[in-house]
Order: structure tokens, then sequence, then C-alpha cells
């Protein structure tokens, strides 16, 4: 095959591949609000995230130097990727509980149905998003001579843009949590030269905002910073919550608890 032609197949099936991920919510997949559903709708999610591996494959096998242009490799050290990968995880964790207690007085658990879908949602898209967003886009932006600090910018700036057109809720914090994905995975990129750290610390910080921000998506959770008030009484039916019911504090308390003094009721 002609390398021309090879190159404007990479070039197509990289194209097609940002298509995918700004159709997510299509599928259902990429949002860390994961919800139930029946065979259909996992039927359509899974095949979201087989359609991503698929045009993966080509697109690493089209370039001519997917491991030295565009770090399309785990890690030369593995073991410092792996290090590197569970610090961002352990950050990213301390950080999604941090936004779940500001943005609503307490941490949510969903409930324990949802789990498998949050586990693949966690995996699939942290793979989909370091492969197409810090692997490929990254790699074409470095070929271009732009300094590491404009290419990791730029890489995580379309990186926003792919999120905020994918999923239901479009805040201010969605954008800043894409933003910090973006930019930390780019620099451990270029640290590690490979995409195995950022897409251990992706997958970690991604499933533990499943864990404390991930609401069934809806009218009373539109917005990250909604309060939990808002939700409908059965919205965490089964669900854990910390603080426990029985307690409460704070003004605008719903008597299951918040930030503040507490105390039993």
């Amino acid at each position: 095959m002609p390398d021309f032609l090879q190159y404007l197949l990479f070039i197509g099936f990289s194209g097609l591949m940002l298509l995918l991920r700004l159709d997510a919510r299509r599928f259902g997949a990429a949002e860390w609000d994961t919800e139930d559903g029946d065979r259909q709708a996992w039927l359509l999610r899974l095949t979201w995230y087989a359609a991503g591996l698929a045009l993966g494959l080509l697109i690493f096998a089209l370039h001519p130097s997917p491991v030295a242009d565009l770090n399309l490799v785990l890690a030369p050290d593995r073991g410092e990727a792996l290090i590197l990968g569970l610090a961002y995880g352990a950050v990213g964790t301390a950080v999604a509980f941090g936004l779940a207690i500001l943005s609503h007085g307490r941490v949510s658990f969903p409930q324990p149905s949802r789990y498998p879908g949050g586990i693949v949602n966690a995996l699939g898209t942290a793979f989909f998003d370091e492969f197409l967003f810090r692997g490929v886009l990254l790699g074409l932006l470095l070929s271009l001579d732009l300094p590491d600090w404009l290419a990791v910018g730029g890489a995580a700036f379309i990186y926003v843009g792919a999120v905020r057109a994918s999923m239901a809720r479009r805040g201010l914090l969605t954008l800043i949590v894409a933003a910090a994905l973006g930019l930390v995975g780019g620099g451990l990129v270029l640290m590690t030269a490979g995409i195995a750290a950022a897409l251990v610390g992706h997958a970690i910080t991604r499933f533990a905002l499943f864990l404390t921000m991930g609401y069934p998506a809806g009218p009373e959770s539109s917005s990250l910073r909604a309060p939990l008030a808002g939700r409908s009484a059965t919205a965490d039916s089964g669900a854990w919550l910390i603080p426990p019911r029985g307690y409460y504090g704070g003004r605008h308390d719903d008597g299951r608890g918040g930030i503040g003094p507490t105390r039993p009721a």
C-alpha cells in the first residue's frame, strides 16, 4: 500500500474514532454516572467499546511508527508507570470525594446493581480516551514541532470539548475535571513515553467519580452542583450515604446527613 494512502487511512480512522467519542451519549457510554440498563442497553454500550477497540487496532496497524511517534505503548519502564498511575489514581480519588462533599454535602454511593456498568465504564472509557487523546492526538500535535506544554494543552482542550459534547451534564465542574484528566494524562505520557500511567490513573479516577458523583442522569441531576435534596426519593434507594441516615446538620439539610455539625436525629 502506498505510504500516502496508508497515512490517509490512518487520519480517516482517527477521525472516525473521534466522532465515535463525540457520540458516546447516544450509546449510553463514557459518563461516570452509568445507569442500570436492560440487555439491549448493555449491548449498545458494549458495541461502543468494541467499535473503539477495533478502530484503535486499525489506527495502530496503519501508522508507520505508532510507538515512537504516538507513544501507543504501555511504557518502557512499566514499574515506574504503575507507581505514577497509582499515585495519580490516589490523588484523583481524594479529589472525587472532596468534590462530592463540596457539591452535595455528602458522599452517596450508587446502588450495587450499577457497579458492573461503572467498572466497564472506567476501564473502557479510560482506554478509549488515553489511546485517542493522549496517544494519537498528542502525538500528532508533537509531530508539528509544538512545545510540549502547548501540545499537552491543545490535546486537553480538544478533550474537554469532546467530553462536553458527549455528556448530559455540562457544568463548569465537569469541564474542570475533564481538563485536569487531559493535562495530567498528557504530562504522564511525556514523562513515561507510554500511556500506561495515564490509563491506570484515569481508570481509577473515573471509577472514584462514579462512586461519589455517579447519580442517575435526569432532571434532578442535570448539574453536578445540584443539591442532593433535589433528587427524587427513589434516586438513592439502596445506596450508601456518608454521613449515614439519622444524622443531620445545616439549615438546608434533608434529614440524610451533610456538612457541618452533626448530631443524632
